[in-house]
């Protein structure tokens, strides 16, 4: 077979996989699109996730091309659990080639408004009803949940660099190895439509957090990639909806597209790919990362928005 075949250059078979925030979203697409390709993946989540049930699911999926799919809970903003979590990976695997830092969450201020069209006074009100909790907490998830599931990790990641194929190339050549860190669009435009600041804050460090990391990690080439999915909006309610419809490009449990969100699908046109991303876009590109064809990557993001961020200004 050709070092450029299709199957060279992206399979991913029989890889172990970690994906946190793997029972819903972005996490469940990318768990979907791996367990579909022959990886085995553990889908970490919140206890009170439905991993079982999401677990089966992708069991379905991945049966006859030799995916598989197992349960762990763990709560990322945690340290300890985070220790807890490599413990009980460790037990189980001697290597991991790819970890999936994807789990995060978004917290708007209390007090909504217009942000393009509120009074000074209003404006103010709405940004300062912010609880510094808040912040904390979208900091520790969003972020430094990042650097310390890398940093449990890192010792399984780098034997997986060290793994040998049959053809007697390392495991860092085929792309094992890796880190892939969920960031967002948000962390790239300065889209007002609705306050997103301090969950794109913490994005913007994520982005940093993958050049920071991939240097740290570079002597032992345990890469740290990012991808920026199209803004992953926290919509809560019908009028959450309409507010912020106009931004969302890729469905995740912080932008779910589903009935509701299709009554307004003629928005999606001010994206340049005129639709949301789907399973295939986020999985995709996650594969190409940590596949043979990616190998060579580290230290970088993609974004991952359909054109969003060649069109987003200030003013939507």
């Amino acid at each position: 077979m050709s070092a450029l075949s299709i199957e060279r250059l992206f399979g991913v078979k029989d890889y172990v996989a970690v994906v946190t925030g793997g029972s819903s979203g972005l996490g469940f697409m990318i768990s979907k699109g791996l367990v579909a390709n022959g990886v085995k993946v553990y889908v970490v989540a919140l206890p009170t996730e439905p991993i079982k049930e999401k677990v089966a699911e992708l069991n379905d999926i991945g049966r006859s091309v030799g995916g598989s799919a197992h349960g762990l809970s763990c709560d990322v903003s945690n340290k300890d659990q985070i220790a807890e979590l490599a413990a009980a990976i460790s037990s189980l695997e001697d290597h991991i080639d790819v970890l999936v830092s994807n789990a995060g969450v978004r917290r708007d201020p209390p007090i909504p408004c217009d942000v393009l069209s509120a009074p000074l006074s209003e404006l103010q009100a709405s940004m300062w009803s912010s609880r510094h909790s808040d912040w904390a907490e979208t900091f520790c998830v969003n972020t430094t949940a990042h650097y310390f599931l890398s940093v449990a990790m890192l010792p399984l990641l780098s034997a997986a660099s060290e793994v040998k194929s049959e053809d007697g190339r390392l495991g860092r050549d085929d792309g094992r190895g890796a880190i892939v860190m969920t960031s967002s669009c948000a962390s790239m435009h300065n889209a007002t439509n609705v306050d997103l600041t301090s969950y794109a804050t913490s994005k913007a460090a994520t982005d940093h957090l993958v050049r920071l990391l991939a240097a740290k990690f570079s002597r032992f080439y345990v890469r740290v990639v990012g991808i920026n999915p199209g803004c992953e909006l926290c919509i809560q309610s019908l009028e959450g909806i309409i507010r912020l419809i106009k931004a969302v490009v890729v469905p995740s449990n912080m932008n779910p597209v589903g009935k509701a969100g299709n009554m307004f699908s003629s928005l999606f046109d001010r994206v340049p790919a005129k639709r949301a991303g789907r399973d295939e876009d986020i999985a995709g590109a996650v594969i190409y990362l940590i596949s043979r064809a990616g190998a060579y990557i580290d230290g970088v993001s993609i974004c991952i928005d359909g054109g969003r961020v060649l069109v987003a200004n200030g003013q939507e």
